[in-house]
């Protein structure tokens, strides 16, 4: 039936014409399609629905007969009384399934009938199998209004079904119509998006150029000349420090090594005093040196007799050139130790010295702000470059997604028209 009724939509436009619809056309054309097919809906249903409202209503008087007949003679009694007690069952039972009156839209007409028929079968499988036997006459007219009945159900669900299955073609059809339309305006923002990131890295571009070409004059300036001159002699005086580091290692490890084993022995020799001095020597040289030589210096003197005096012995042994360099007298290491560490800290005095020069010269405040500007317009830049690449990538995007949904809008309209559609899908544009 309802291939009857889709050839009657085919039959109302020219078999060979070809529809022509502009993009904003289509809402318009399927909102009538859908109209149609509601309508033919109802057109189709129409005889079903009016037989089903007569087979009800015949039902109905049917139930209402069982009511009072007297039933067939010659019933066993107990079949006889098992009959009559499931009659007011079943009769109340199906008076309450036949109060659902079937109305509405012919969807909703038949989901209620198709429920009506639902109940109905399930109330004669119960109590209605008792009947037969004591009303046969009653229980066929029961069953021939349920056949009939189940019979115009089936004729609508053909018809329903289809109907159904068109509309949810109206409805893909409707969303790709509206998916479209989304990626249009995505891809409008998107465009947009790029657009203005290019004209920001633009901006941006002259501004690096702009703090690039400053700082280029800057390096023409006198005092930057002299900038560079304190810069070398800073660069000198780093190189000295680490001179001057090495020295002091030089001297500090070899004399770490042998106090540790002289803290040792004098603890063992029950020379308390010693091994504590020589611990607090240790501590010292353990620690980062102090800017004031004279205090580690100090230290090293008070337990350099106590040391050589070991050695004498024979309770220390010196293993190596520069053990032997450092703990052969008493002025030695102390001498030396005072030598790096008034040099480490005048190499650093001269080197702060310099620092607050250069840092107070007009270039290099200019050339910080510069180099400062530049960094984070560089960064900037980056950012900016980033959300270009990625509003470029959604284009892409959108620009596939749209051409896949722009042909299945044309092969789902032309689906649901039955023939061939030319629907004027604008392309993606920027604007």
């Amino acid at each position: 039936m309802f291939r009857r009724l889709r050839d009657l939509f085919k039959r109302t436009e020219p078999a060979e014409e070809k529809l022509e619809l502009s993009f904003d056309d289509l809402p318009g054309w399927l909102d009538a399609r859908e109209e149609e097919i509601n309508a033919g809906l109802s057109d189709a249903t129409a005889p079903s629905r009016e037989a089903i409202s007569g087979t009800l209503e015949h039902l109905a008087e049917a139930i209402a007969r069982m009511e009072t007949a007297g039933g067939e003679e010659g019933v066993h009694p107990r079949l006889r009384d098992i009959s009559k007690k499931a009659l007011p069952q079943f009769t109340k039972s199906m008076g309450q399934i036949l109060s659902r009156e079937p109305s509405g839209d012919p969807e909703a007409f038949y989901a209620t009938a198709a429920e009506i028929l639902k109940s109905a079968l399930k109330a004669m499988k119960g109590q209605g199998k008792y009947l037969s036997s004591l009303y046969p006459d009653e229980m066929k007219e029961v069953r021939t209004a349920v056949r009939d009945l189940g019979r115009e159900i089936n004729t609508m669900t053909e018809a329903v079904g289809g109907a159904q299955a068109d509309r949810q073609q109206v409805n893909a059809v409707r969303e790709l119509y509206e998916s479209l339309t989304g990626t249009r305006e995505e891809y409008t923002a998107a465009s947009g998006q790029v657009r203005d990131y290019g004209a920001a890295l633009e901006d941006l571009d002259r501004e690096i150029r702009k703090a690039e070409e400053d700082l280029a004059v800057l390096k023409l300036r006198p005092d930057y000349a002299r900038q560079q001159e304190i810069e070398e002699r800073i660069r000198e005086l780093d190189a000295a420090d680490e001179e001057v580091e090495r020295e002091i290692a030089a001297l500090r490890t070899p004399a770490i090594h042998l106090f540790r084993k002289a803290e040792k022995v004098a603890g063992k020799a029950g020379e308390d005093a010693t091994a504590k001095a020589i611990g607090r020597v240790l501590d010292a040289y353990t620690a980062p040196l102090p800017e004031d030589e004279d205090t580690l210096v100090g230290l090293t003197e008070s337990v350099m007799p106590a040391t050589l005096a070991m050695i004498r012995r024979g309770d220390l042994a010196l293993k190596n050139q520069e053990e032997i360099s450092l703990f052969s007298d008493t002025d030695t290491l102390p001498s030396g130790i005072r030598q790096v560490v008034r040099r480490q800290k005048e190499v650093r005095e001269q080197r702060a010295s310099l620092e607050e020069t250069r840092a107070a010269l007009p270039s290099v405040v200019d050339e910080q702000r510069l180099a400062a500007t530049l960094a984070e317009l560089q960064r900037e830049r980056e950012a900016k470059a980033a959300a270009r690449t990625r509003a470029e990538s959604q284009q892409e995007i959108l620009l596939t997604s749209y051409a896949a949904d722009r042909e299945r809008l044309r092969s789902g309209t032309a689906a649901l028209a039955g023939h061939d559609v030319e629907i004027d899908i604008p392309d993606l544009t920027t604007s």
